[in-house]
């Protein structure tokens, strides 16, 4: 079965021009003269661009548990923020799945429940979901409880990708005792005693070894390692020579400079973007994207804001649309690997999304594979309905 479907606005080749694709089962097939097909779809001036390549995201944890001790089952949950995704434009979603020492496994980073969701994840992916949903496992270097339960699932294929953590005050993302004990003590079940325990065992533990041996596990598999709120530049010398190619929210301007230079790539929150800056006061992303510091934009907590970024940095940063959308498709299907997707050209998968700018930029139609699993729109092109089911 042959779907043709037009656009006076097609992203292909890096720029926007009109054009029909012809997509033949779960391929795009060939890219003609706009208008030169019979039977096409036709979308006006809605823009036509590759489904998003997420590489990072927690909104399976709120889609879980929308609010603390506020639990729901994991089906239904997997399930509905799968439909989200594809109202959202996200194609492909790495799930970012975190590892947390066994004194937070009452949270939902624990081991157990970490590796259940994994499980499940993977189990649904083969059978019902509509988007690709893939694995990004976030170990805490001290987790040495999950060691084992994450090599376990990286031998039987179920993690795509792995990123290390440390959470530990002093560094990364907590530059001050008071700044860890805040966010800590808000999210975790402590008291005073406890957390005071905790930080003396987490400072004093060795993290050299066990960093060494999952990354080196992991790269035995073909799994991309990332690091993680990086903060300084001997932390990346040490990641770099262990194996580690891109890095996910360098903290100052200097440590991403210092990576590109070590060509690590880096990536930083698309939310980050669209709101104007860091919700826990680092660097603002379009701080580093100004400097050609920021290689890829990911969804990290807010599904949406993968497509809405591309636009905020046309409006302040006078960046092209072709290029924000690369940000979220092209360069990260690349880095993780993914060859048959993130953009449209023939031979590629048949992943893209219909954009309508009347109001606000609107996904209003998510093809995957071939096969819409989105579809939104109005009235006046129903016939959609049935030409695409």
């Amino acid at each position: 079965m042959q779907l043709v479907i037009r656009s006076s606005q097609v992203l292909t080749g890096g720029k926007f021009i009109p054009a029909d694709i012809v997509i033949a089962g779960n391929i795009i097939s060939s890219i003609e003269s706009y208008k030169s097909l019979d039977s096409a779809i036709d979308m006006g001036n809605m823009k036509i661009v590759p489904g998003f390549v997420d590489l990072h995201s927690d909104a399976i944890e709120k889609e879980i548990e929308p609010r603390p001790g506020a639990r729901f089952p994991l089906k239904p949950a997997i399930t509905n923020l799968d439909k989200k995704l594809a109202l959202s434009g996200i194609t492909t979603m790495f799930h970012a799945v975190g590892f947390n020492d066994e004194e937070l496994t009452r949270s939902r980073r624990g081991t157990d429940k970490s590796a259940e969701l994994i499980n499940e994840i993977y189990i649904s992916n083969k059978r019902f979901l509509n988007v690709d949903n893939y694995i990004h496992a976030r170990f805490e270097i001290t987790s040495r409880s999950s060691l084992n339960t994450v090599k376990n699932l990286i031998r039987e294929h179920k993690i795509n990708m792995l990123s290390l953590m440390d959470h530990s005050p002093g560094q990364g993302q907590f530059k001050t005792l008071e700044s860890w004990k805040k966010y800590h003590l808000s999210a975790y079940s402590f008291d005073t005693m406890d957390i005071d325990k905790y930080i003396e065992k987490k400072l004093s533990s060795d993290k050299t070894g066990i960093v060494e041996e999952l990354v080196k596990f992991a790269i035995s598999y073909n799994i991309p390692v990332l690091s993680h709120d990086d903060d300084c530049k001997e932390k990346l010398n040490t990641l770099k020579n262990l194996g580690i190619t891109f890095s996910e929210f360098p903290l100052s301007v200097e440590v991403a400079e210092y990576a590109k230079r070590l060509n690590i790539s880096t990536g930083m929150g698309a939310p980050n973007v669209v709101r104007g800056g860091s919700q826990s006061g680092n660097i603002a992303a379009e701080e580093l994207i100004s400097r050609n510091l920021c290689d890829y934009l990911c969804s990290d907590y807010h599904p949406s804001s993968m497509l809405l970024a591309p636009y905020k940095l046309k409006e302040e940063l006078h960046i092209p649309l072709e290029q924000g959308f690369q940000l979220v498709s092209t360069t990260p299907a690349r880095l993780a690997g993914l060859k048959d997707r993130g953009i449209i050209a023939i031979g590629k998968k048949a992943d893209i999304i219909v954009i309508d700018e009347a109001y606000s930029p609107n996904v209003v139609l998510t093809i995957k594979n071939g096969k819409p699993i989105y579809n939104g729109i109005n009235s006046e092109k129903q016939v959609l309905n049935y030409a695409l089911l």
